[in-house]
């Protein structure tokens, strides 16, 4: 009997303790947490569009590919295949003072030279086993590869905005369901209270109650975080550099009602799968490879022409002559002028098969790449095949979901009329919320996932840049 006096007695103290402490945060806390922790939002709204066409614009990866690809377009010239001739103007000006001192010799002394010598050289490869051809096709191979890796960053930024846009939304709605349970607790809590008032609550049902609302309270303080959040990692994919700006989104969750063939659509991903199409055009890019290094083994034709003048100038007044030959006053002034045209013909007999086997590491490469086409499709294959059966089951769970939703808001509504009468407690009551909150949750979760599954199924067959 001691022993059950004394854990009553202490039973009883911290039943009075909870509730003094739950009275006190339920006029403070609790309206905290529903009135003061209000988002600052814009005045505009911000639609999934809207937020795609603002990461293409501003998103840092996808400017780094645009620069690539203003090189890989720069560089796709004739200019650089060696196609035309290069044209160089060479100018020479030489200064000199000779001193002669020979006595065999019919000139001594001092005589200055002055020389200007302007040239133009033309140099052009006429022929090189179409070596110039081959090379121009694989600078557009190589503009075309950097333009689809640009294709790539850009659909995993647009996957990842949608993604991000959504599970803003996702948040958003969940904060909604935690508004309506709070709601909820609230009437019970007052209901509590008026009972209290009256004599008829029990001090257990009583701090259950205030337990709930507390709880719910929490719940909801925690998921605006989340919502935040989220909010900030969608602007960091927007490239929006006020990472606290919020926006007023008012779209819902809403599940995709597309019906798919896995035949349509892995035809669809052969044709357009970004990843694949890369491939292709690296496999193009490896048989140019080949192609060059069997151009090597033909012979090439050179050109070379040019023009050179040479004006030279020489003062020999510093100078004597032998004899009675007389030293001329007045500078001698010499021109030459000089035209070539050239051509050379060289052919590589024998390099110790260097050629040759660089003709074989390049189709040996070109093989490579031939398997590694092949083993990306049947990859692909497994991918989409995943992804496929991913969306159809999802489709399935959400709709199971949304059953349990819709059953357990109707549960909870009958029970509220038969807790408001006295004919459940509040105990039950709790469990029947408890069950509608998970069933909402569940039915958010699963249109996301739906979601989810429905743009891996768009990326993976090329649509989501379309």
């Amino acid at each position: 009997m001691k022993n059950i006096s004394s854990f009553s007695y202490q039973s009883y103290s911290v039943l009075l303790f909870l509730l003094i402490f739950s009275t006190f945060c339920s006029s403070s806390f609790a309206q905290t947490t529903t009135q003061n922790l209000v988002f600052k939002t814009t005045n505009s709204t911000l639609t999934l569009q809207e937020a795609i066409a603002q990461s293409l614009k501003n998103n840092y990866g996808i400017l780094i590919e645009r620069e690539r690809i203003n090189q890989a377009t720069l560089n796709n010239n004739w200019g650089e295949t060696g196609r035309f001739p290069t044209i160089n103007l060479l100018l020479q000006q030489n200064n000199g003072v000779n001193n002669i001192d020979n006595p065999a010799s019919f000139l001594s002394g001092n005589v200055i030279n002055n020389s200007i010598q302007p040239a133009i050289n033309i140099n052009w490869v006429v022929f090189n086993g179409f070596k110039t051809k081959i090379a121009k096709h694989r600078l557009e191979q190589l503009q075309e590869e950097t333009e689809g890796n640009a294709e790539i960053v850009i659909q995993n930024a647009i996957q990842a905005v949608i993604l991000g846009y959504y599970r803003v939304v996702l948040e958003k709605e969940r904060i909604d369901v935690l508004k309506k349970v709070l709601n909820y607790s609230r009437d019970r809590n007052r209901y509590s209270e008026v009972q209290v008032d009256l004599g008829t609550a029990t001090t257990a049902e009583t701090l259950l109650t205030k337990t709930n609302f507390l709880t719910d309270s929490i719940n909801l303080i925690n998921q605006e975080l989340v919502y935040r959040n989220a909010v900030r990692d969608l602007n960091v994919l927007m490239g929006e550099k006020e990472i606290e700006k919020v926006y007023e989104i008012n779209k819902k969750l809403q599940a995709p009602a597309e019906t798919y063939k896995f035949a349509d659509l892995e035809k669809q991903m052969l044709e357009a799968n970004p990843d694949l199409n890369r491939l292709l055009i690296s496999q193009a890019i490896l048989h140019d490879a080949t192609l060059l290094n069997q151009a090597a083994i033909m012979p090439q034709l050179s050109l070379s022409a040019g023009n050179s003048y040479n004006y030279n100038r020489q003062d020999l007044s510093q100078a004597t002559f032998s004899g009675d030959r007389p030293a001329p006053t007045e500078p001698i002034n010499a021109t030459t002028t000089n035209y070539f045209l050239n051509f050379n013909l060289s052919f590589t007999l024998f390099n110790g098969g260097q050629l040759k086997r660089a003709v074989q590491r390049a189709k040996i490469s070109e093989n490579i790449g031939n398997l590694s086409i092949d083993q990306n499709k049947l990859t692909l294959s497994r991918d989409l095949a995943r992804a496929f059966d991913l969306y159809n089951v999802r489709r399935q769970l959400l709709e199971l979901s949304t059953e349990s939703k819709k059953v357990s808001e109707q549960n909870l509504q009958i029970l509220e009329e038969r807790y408001n009468s006295g004919l459940i407690n509040s105990f039950d009551y709790r469990q029947i919320q408890n069950a509608f909150q998970n069933a909402a949750f569940n039915e958010l979760q699963a249109t996301y996932n739906l979601i989810d599954a429905n743009t891996t199924l768009i990326r993976l067959t090329g649509g989501l840049t379309k």
